[in-house]
């Protein structure tokens, strides 16, 4: 029987974009990847999204990674985590955002969608690359209102206590990432003193250049 795996996204992303190159970390598992909307409808509930419970692996991916270890307390035994990007708290000192900011954000793209977009964009410069057009296609087809929710939970949300079991969740994290430095991710290390920390040196925020 195949290994299953659950793939969560970060904010306003679609991680089907790279459902090729990702599937190749085990390209024997089944694999299925949550839209950004049913996640956001879920963040206080993840392991109510369908097939969480029973998965052998789960990948989240920044507000997906900050999502999966707000929801700690429900990870089944054995499950095995794959934390791309991750964060305790994605308004500390260490990245560009203050829940100031953040909220003014979130009341803008109830309204306008496209000036929040391009002030996220701006985070990550030259770091888009290939893919900055992909991405904010599918970024400009959500639901305006579950944006916003994403980005008022990410305002108003961070870990406050270290996890009671961190075995077997991996953190990757980009030397180039401009979202999320990684001094931030680093400071995960007291939340999960049990997790492997490994450096991709050429990478930045995207997943196929932290996963392969």
């Amino acid at each position: 029987m195949s290994e299953k795996w659950i793939w969560l996204p970060d904010w306003a992303s679609d991680l089907t974009l790279w459902e090729d190159d990702l599937t190749e970390v085990d390209s024997s598992a089944h694999h299925v990847f949550v839209p950004y909307e049913k996640m956001v409808k879920s963040l206080d509930s993840l392991y109510k999204i369908n097939g969480m419970s029973s998965s052998s692996t789960v990948v989240g991916w920044g507000m997906g990674a900050f999502a999966l270890l707000m929801n700690a307390v429900n990870r089944p035994e054995g499950q095995k985590w794959i934390l791309l990007s991750p964060f305790a708290d994605f308004c500390d000192d260490s990245g560009d955002w203050t829940e100031q900011n953040l909220t003014f954000m979130a009341r803008q793209i109830r309204t306008t969608v496209e000036p929040a977009l391009k002030s996220f964009e701006e985070q990550f410069n030259e770091e888009f690359g290939e893919w900055q057009d992909d991405w904010r296609r599918a970024a400009s087809k959500m639901d305006p209102e579950l944006l916003a929710e994403g980005i008022t939970y990410l305002a108003q949300n961070k870990l406050s206590k270290p996890l009671e079991n961190s075995d077997d969740i991996q953190v990757l994290y980009g030397r180039m990432d401009q979202a999320i430095p990684p001094a931030q991710t680093l400071k995960l290390k007291e939340f999960l003193p049990k997790a492997s920390f490994r450096e991709r040196p050429k990478a930045g925020h995207w997943p196929p250049m932290l996963l392969l």
